[in-house]
């Protein structure tokens, strides 16, 4: 009787650690395993203390691919691919301060153009310290204007004493061409356009997320492109038109999280 008894318990967890995993959440099955070895008292002690380690744990893995549940980030209905956020986050009278901007570039991909054939070196594909400056001041532009504004917050420049810490990533960054004129190219044509996926979560004094969202977007011209060598489709680079396109993305992104939230 015992032995089918921890028969049908070893089946039960198992088909929850299962489930558990799926969500991305790590549980210790080390206790509720332990159990069936144990004598009766000892089982119906483990057994307990193993209901409210999952109870305590057990969390389910929201639209913005984070964890969510009690006491958590709590997935939120948007036109941005994802948000979550405490329940009544209120920025009302608060400081924030936005942390240097982290860039991951995209890799190029097997069989996109050679470099040579718009005559750029793929170093020159990445922002300068200067336009990395540029690039945050536009960002905390939006962010104070679109998302601070309308919610009783301001910016600051100084981490210490500051309520929340926004960090921003830019992440799978394609820059087809650089923001600076180059030498000799009067124009530019490249396989794409500028894109990548902005994502960000702010913290409070104690480090802990209260907000987290995502959006892809591209950058720059989309005009009628033109078949390149090998057939491959190029379009215009413009930097002007990747600055202009870069701020009105990220008004659009943090317009959008504002109304993500009540």
């Amino acid at each position: 009787m015992v032995a089918e008894k921890c028969k049908a318990m070893l089946s039960a967890v198992s088909a929850l650690s299962v489930a558990v995993l799926l969500a991305g959440t790590t549980l210790g099955l080390a206790g509720a395993l332990a159990g069936c070895a144990a004598g009766p008292a000892q089982r119906v002690q483990a057994s307990a203390a193993s209901s409210e380690d999952l109870s305590a744990n057990l969390t389910v893995a929201g639209a913005a691919g984070s964890v969510v549940g009690s006491g958590g980030l709590q997935s939120r209905s948007s036109s941005l691919d994802n948000v979550s956020a405490v329940f009544a986050l209120d920025l009302s009278g608060a400081s924030v301060y936005v942390a240097p901007l982290e860039i991951r570039y995209r890799p190029r991909p097997p069989g996109a153009l050679q470099n040579s054939v718009i005559g750029l070196d793929a170093r020159k594909r990445e922002l300068d310290s200067a336009d990395r400056a540029r690039l945050q001041e536009v960002m905390e532009q939006a962010f104070a204007g679109q998302f601070l504004g309308p919610r009783g917050a301001r910016l600051t420049s100084q981490r210490r004493g500051a309520n929340y810490t926004l960090r921003l990533r830019l992440d799978d960054f394609y820059l087809p061409a650089p923001l600076q004129p180059t030498s000799g190219l009067q124009q530019v044509f490249s396989e794409g356009v500028a894109s990548g996926t902005l994502a960000g979560t702010l913290y409070d004094r104690e480090g802990n997320p209260v907000l987290q969202f995502s959006e892809r977007r591209q950058f720059g011209d989309h005009l009628a492109g033109f078949a390149g060598p090998g057939g491959a489709s190029l379009q215009r680079f413009s930097p002007p038109a990747f600055w202009a396109g870069m701020r009105m993305d990220l008004r659009h992104i943090f317009a959008g999280l504002n109304r993500s939230l009540p």
